[in-house]
């Protein structure tokens, strides 16, 4: 080890490389998740179970219930809402411990009286109520409900309240909810007997804190058969359950178990590259320490000490620049600080590499130089034998060049094949993992992948409406002011303003709707125990004749609604398909024998004498849309069933909504993400506004998903780092081992600068075969990946495909990259080249 300082260095660095990427990998995911889930246990509390929608009977036994550490609970009354923008919040009665339990900060005091109310702070900024403390504020309290018969009702009614106490959370809690799908749900607390004007209603929810953390499944699933109760009043705390599961999700996603193989492989070849250089050297010292009388046995202990000092050392340094390396990767890659969470599997892993490739490194050449006679052991070098083939004489320089470096190349057809092994499976991940990254964000603007809801717009990138926990569509607005900012924001094309509604009911007996429909409802009966009594869900649209013309094509049957006359009854486009589960397709008709001319009764909300109610009217189907539209145009977040489409004039006259409540936002090629922060830059304290659109599938593991992709970053960074160290030292072992031929060669004439474009050639040989093969493996590897998410999309009756594209930036990336370090690799070696004098070279002895 001290005679070959430079490779011991450089075998030294490789295990310590190996092992710190190894090391940080797993670092560097474990405390960013954890990270998570602490913060989501900071941000929404750290309860174990939540609960809703439950009579107080119910409530008690789960209180009194012996895991049941404490608990704190609230009554529901309903909801209620700014009339002026939309703003909803849940009203409950108020409870400090509950409060509390949220983690909210409280600026003021209790209500004490009826008329107070406390009230989220954020809630009154998207309100555009700057000072609310001690003001009043008018709220239309709302109370949806089913009664005895099963018919869907609304009761409301206005009522002032006086603002008396604020409650708030940090910022990074909102920032984080406002991107959701649902948005943010916000709450309002009450005296406890406050006398509101309406029916409310009689159930509670709130917070449990479980003696064990650990039984909060067995907890679960006990108390809710004991109970009877639903999937989505029953649950773990959402939020840090959520974390929890995204760590598991990344921990066995199969791509990662892929790359932390592959990182083994590699590692464990780079390891063995260089060991094996060292140890080939060591070859004629074993020959000769035989030669005088060393048993085999304490040659093999010799170098079992040797290889445990390198897996020991390499180890320890490894995993302590790991560390370092961990701590700036979880800043990068989850954006803030975190405790580094060093589990003994990371510290396992680490040892696994380093004994495998130095064990294996050493058992081989140990087990070779034993094999051999002690004379041959003692003559071994990496000679070419002479060849009695004659020479060409007139070979132009440029072909001995080349001549001599591929030559120089297979001296060692082990190492370089080693060699040329581990570059290959690099570059084929390197380019299959950022084309695919590529690919998916491609496709996802355009509409062909990213999840039912982002494929389903067709012509619309992006939308703009309230958010469905945090605003009522009745009442949220996008005015003439907000639909010209929308306009001007740069990457905008086009703009289609719209009247959006989900929930309407359309009133069927059971025998007209389809059988696949009814599939669909007893599957989300068994899951969610729903029950529909001749009321099934409807989204209502309003459009414009504008947006009418252009969804012409859509139309299946029947006239477009802008080449139609006034009747008895309004007119509607019918949209019959919906989504269903049982199939995984939107073949799934509502009504059965739906056809152009029927009457069908639905159900609207409305505003009418100052409240929100319930308007039950006949409508006329005038066209029905084909199957298509449901899968890919307009969006179909919030369809659970049928929708119909009016004409925008005759939807406010049957509403009395005046403003729009939803945007369509069509963006220039490659604008999309851009025009999406833009949007979300305008209306961030806007009534609680949510950007839908394309691509908003991802929401649901949207951090998830950007922290994996700077993990690939870092991940490849670091695996390209070890390859260089690789490269480099091969390079400069190569020269090493060619002194003399290298010495000889300047003594017939060759110039330096030959000599150096030998190596050159030599280094760029690995690169370049290596990526091309990867390059090609990656391809087929793409290509396969493409059919077979097509086949699924046109299973589920999806008409666009992903376009197969060769990846060819990714693969011009990679031959740069290993360009580079073929001429890095020449440059840092060049001592070795210029450094020795011919006499010296020649002269010294194989």
């Amino acid at each position: 080890m001290k005679k070959q300082k430079g490779k011991t260095i450089a075998l030294l660095s490789s295990i310590a490389l190996a092992v710190m990427l190894i090391f940080s990998m797993n670092v560097i995911r474990d405390s960013g998740y954890d990270s998570q889930i602490q913060e989501a246990k900071d941000l929404h509390g750290d309860y174990q179970v939540w609960f809703e929608r439950l009579n107080i009977d119910k409530v008690k036994q789960l209180e009194t219930d012996n895991e049941v550490k404490k608990a704190s609970k609230v009554k529901y009354f309903c909801e209620i809402v700014n009339k002026e923008n939309g703003v909803k919040l849940d009203l409950n009665s108020y409870d400090e411990n509950f409060i509390n339990s949220l983690n909210y900060k409280m600026v003021g005091r209790e209500p004490r009286e009826d008329g107070e109310i406390v009230i989220e702070k954020e809630a009154a900024e998207q309100m555009g109520i700057s000072n609310p403390l001690n003001n009043n504020i008018d709220m239309l309290l709302m109370n949806n409900y089913v009664d005895d018969n099963g018919i869907n009702k609304i009761d409301s009614k206005n009522k002032t309240f006086k603002i008396v106490g604020l409650i708030e959370k940090p910022d990074r809690y909102y920032s984080s909810l406002s991107s959701s799908i649902s948005g943010i749900k916000t709450q309002a607390f009450v005296y406890k007997e406050a006398k509101l004007p309406i029916k409310t209603k009689d159930t509670y929810k709130g917070t449990i804190f479980l003696k064990s953390e650990k039984n909060t499944s067995k907890f679960l699933s006990e108390m809710g058969k004991k109970l009877n109760l639903k999937f989505d009043d029953f649950y773990e705390n959402s939020e840090v359950s959520t974390a929890n599961h995204l760590k598991d999700v990344s921990k066995n996603n199969v791509e990662n178990i892929k790359k932390i193989i592959l990182l083994v492989i590699v590692s464990s070849l780079v390891i063995y590259n260089i060991f094996n250089i060292i140890l080939k050297d060591m070859v004629m010292q074993i020959g000769l320490m035989r030669a005088i009388g060393m048993s085999k046995k304490k040659i093999k202990t010799m170098f079992a000490q040797l290889s445990l000092i390198y897996i020991v050392l390499g180890t320890i340094i490894g995993i302590l620049f790991g560390m370092i390396v961990s701590y700036i990767g979880v800043r990068l890659v989850y954006n803030h600080s975190s405790r580094l969470t060093i589990q003994g599997l990371s510290i396992a892993y680490s040892f696994i590499v380093s004994v495998l490739s130095v064990a294996i490194s050493s058992f081989i050449v140990v087990r070779k130089s034993i094999k051999m006679s002690i004379v041959d052991s003692i003559k071994d070098s990496e000679k070419y034998k002479k060849k009695s083939k004659k020479k060409n004489t007139t070979r132009r320089q440029k072909n001995i060049i080349r001549s001599i470096a591929i030559r120089n190349i297979w001296r060692n057809k082990t190492r370089t094949i080693i060699t040329m092994l581990a570059i290959t499976m690099v570059g084929a991940m390197f380019i299959f993992s950022f084309a695919v990254k590529d690919t998916l964000k491609t496709n996802i603007e355009l509409g062909i992948t990213g999840g039912i809801w982002g494929m389903s717009y067709g012509s619309v990138d992006k939308t703009v409406s309230g958010s469905s926990d945090g605003s009522e569509s009745l009442f949220y607005k996008i005015d003439k002011n907000i639909i010209n900012k929308i306009k001007n924001i740069d990457g905008v094309k086009s703009v289609e303003a719209n009247f959006f509604n989900p929930y309407g009911n359309v009133i069927l007996s059971r025998d007209q709707i389809s059988k696949s429909y009814k599939d669909e409802l007893n599957r989300k009966n068994e899951l969610y125990q729903e029950e529909h009594n001749n009321e099934y869900p409807l989204l209502i649209r309003g459009y414009s004749d504008e947006i009418l013309r252009v969804r012409e094509s859509f139309i299946e049957e029947g006239k477009n609604l802008i080449n139609v006359k006034e009747g008895k009854y309004k007119k509607v486009i019918l949209v019959n398909n919906t989504y269903s589960g049982v199939t995984n397709s939107f073949e799934a008709k509502v009504i059965d024998g739906a056809k152009v001319g029927d009457i069908i009764n639905i159900k609207i909300p409305v505003y009418k004498d100052g409240t929100k109610q319930y308007e039950t009217l006949k409508v006329e189907v005038s066209a029905i849309m084909n199957g298509n539209y449901a899968a890919a145009q307009d969006g179909n977040v919030g369809v659970e069933g049928a929708q119909v489409i009016f004409r925008e004039d005759d939807y406010r006259e049957l509403t009395n909504q005046k403003d729009y409540n939803k945007i369509y936002v069509m963006a220039e090629k490659g604008e999309v993400d851009l025009v999406e922060k833009r949007l979300e830059k305008l209306t961030k304290n806007y009534a609680f506004s949510s950007i839908g659109g394309k691509g908003e599938d991802m929401k649901l593991f949207g951090a998830q998903q950007s922290s994996e992709d700077r993990l690939t970053v870092i991940y490849q960074c670091l695996i390209l780092l070890i390859l260089s160290v690789n490269s480099i030292f091969i390079m400069r072992s190569n020269i090493i081992a060619r002194k003399k031929e290298i010495s000889t060669l300047r003594a017939i004439g060759m110039s330096l600068k030959d000599i150096k474009k030998t190596l050159i050639i030599e280094s760029q040989f690995y690169g370049i075969v290596a990526s091309t093969i990867g390059a090609i493996i990656a391809t087929i590897y793409q290509y396969i990946g493409i059919s077979n998410a097509n086949k699924s999309l046109m299973e589920g009756s999806f008409e666009r495909t992903i376009e197969f594209n060769v990846p060819w930036n990714q693969i011009i990336i990679l031959f740069t990259i290993f360009i580079i370090i073929g001429f890095v690799s020449v440059y840092v070696s060049k001592d070795k080249i210029e450094g020795i004098s011919i006499t010296e070279g020649i002269s010294e002895n194989d």
